[in-house]
């Protein structure tokens, strides 16, 4: 139990007591014999309340807020099916109060001691993961038992970074978790596919499967989420098929990250009208057709866009690149054609803007020169003719973020002739 309800719960036995000592309406005769013996008569009942209303605390109030047994029960299943012994994570999970010690695990008080957070991270820097001061790397093995679905409760699971947790994600999670707002199971080697009906999960927040053996598509129920998810990080699977068309539907959605997998078919229009998208990651996939028009014209929510490693085509839009807020665009390892379009101006800050490795023609775009910070250029590996401009940013540069050209002259590569 929580010290402020305890406090609470034993200054209101005082309260009661000093409210039967001082009733401003008591019918009591008031003689002096009376009022001579008040203070003794009196007393001796109010001590009575408040000690019965002391032990309702210590005994009643704590058993009642004590670990559900059904859930303590299936965080044991949970750690039967799991297999960690270098950092000793299980070793607090004893007794039958898992609210009260268990790493890891936390209860909600307002439901009777169900369990609503189970947070166990292979790299961590607490007290548990890292004794000595230092992070931590742990490794565990085993699977995910479908018992996590009975802690039906949850709000939070996270299971990230223990590099050899194996098997599927239990389906079960996307029907039974309906309080889930965390889903974290990244840096493990999962297998199978993301659950079909992760849609219904409809106060989910964050969806972090990075870093698995996932397969299959992406499910078109996810798109469900449009008024809950804000963080979708799907990156570094095998997952195959198009990304949802209607994947704009996601209103809420800030950072959208589906790098290194197998998606392949067009980038959906869609994502061009949304509102809070901040960081989109599509790169090294198999993508084809062009770049949605107007992606980056959402005023300056678009900070960071990875398309590289594709098989994108046409032209790049002139809205990237005129957009005030985007500070990292790689449109690297494409077939993208046409000119680099000059429409760079003083609120262009790109820490990061790669576009090697395509087949841009045309000459550099003269405009750079009014960008307020360009650092890392690379314009490499295409089609382009004409001699670099003089003067910042490109005095800075090397031969390497020309190299490659069909006749660029001037700069880093040496005088026109």
């Amino acid at each position: 139990m929580s010290q402020p309800t305890k406090h609470f719960i034993i200054s209101s036995a005082t309260s009661i007591a000093a409210h039967t000592r001082h009733h401003p309406h008591s019918s009591e005769p008031k003689t002096e014999t009376r009022n001579a013996m008040a203070p003794a008569a009196t007393s001796r009942p109010a001590a009575l309340l408040a000690f019965a209303v002391l032990v309702l605390v210590l005994v009643l109030v704590p058993a009642a807020l004590a670990c559900s047994a059904s859930d303590r029960d299936a965080l044991l299943s949970i750690r039967a099916a799991l297999s960690e012994s270098r950092l000793g994570v299980f070793s607090t999970w004893t007794g039958t109060d898992c609210c009260s010690g268990w790493y890891g695990v936390a209860c909600d008080p307002t439901t009777d001691g169900r369990v609503a957070d189970l947070t166990l991270r292979g790299e961590a820097e607490d007290a548990v993961m890292a004794p000595s001061g230092r992070p931590a790397s742990g490794v565990m093995s085993g699977y995910v038992s479908d018992a996590v679905c009975r802690l039906d409760r949850l709000s939070t699971l996270v299971l990230a970074d223990w590099k050899q947790i194996t098997g599927p994600i239990p389906s079960c999670v996307a029907t039974d978790l309906l309080n889930l707002r965390i889903l974290e199971l990244p840096g493990n080697l999962l297998t199978g596919v993301i659950p079909s009906s992760v849609g219904s999960l409809s106060r989910l927040a964050v969806l972090n499967l990075a870093d698995n053996h996932l397969t299959g598509a992406i499910p078109s129920s996810i798109t469900s989420l449009a008024s809950s998810l804000k963080h979708l990080d799907l990156a570094n699977n095998q997952l195959t098929g198009r990304i949802p068309s209607d994947f704009g539907k996601l209103s809420m959605l800030s950072r959208a990250l589906l790098g290194r997998n197998r998606l392949s078919g067009p980038i959906p229009a869609s994502v061009s009208s949304m509102p809070r998208l901040a960081d989109l990651d599509l790169s090294e996939n198999q993508l084809t057709g062009g770049i949605p028009d107007g992606l980056g014209s959402n005023g300056r929510v678009l900070t960071s866009l990875y398309l590289g490693g594709n098989r994108l085509s046409g032209g790049i839009p002139a809205s990237l690149l005129r957009s005030a807020g985007l500070g990292i665009l790689n449109l690297s390892r494409n077939a993208l054609e046409g000119p680099v379009p000059d429409v760079f101006t003083a609120q262009s800050y790109f820490m990061l803007l790669d576009l090697s490795r395509n087949r841009l023609t045309g000459g550099v775009p003269r405009s750079l020169a009014s960008a307020a910070y360009v650092g890392h250029l690379d314009l490499s590996h295409n089609r382009l003719c004409g001699a670099i401009p003089a003067g910042p940013p490109f005095d800075h540069l090397d031969a390497q973020s020309f190299g490659g050209n069909t006749c660029l002259c001037g700069g880093p590569l040496g005088k026109c002739t």
